[in-house]
């Protein structure tokens, strides 16, 4: 699942999710299609914002981003 996937199931807009994490609405959408790389400052605070813990959000960062770099479990 995307961070938008997860992001939309909990009803948070785009808008709403850049003004918790301190981006622009184009910043997060660019983070979101795995077409820009968060610091990790913003991406804890990101996780954090969605109620996940910083590894579950990477999974889904990367799910998106670059699917490669995610381990087996």
């Amino acid at each position: 699942m995307s961070l938008a996937a997860v992001r939309k199931s909990k009803n948070i807009l785009a808008k709403e999710m850049a003004e918790r994490v301190g981006l622009s609405v184009l910043e997060l959408r660019a983070i979101e299609e795995g077409r820009q790389t968060p610091r990790v400052c913003v991406a804890q605070i990101w996780a954090n914002a969605l109620g996940l813990t910083f590894e579950e959000y990477s999974r889904h960062y990367y799910a998106k981003a670059d699917p490669d770099q995610l381990c087996e479990e």
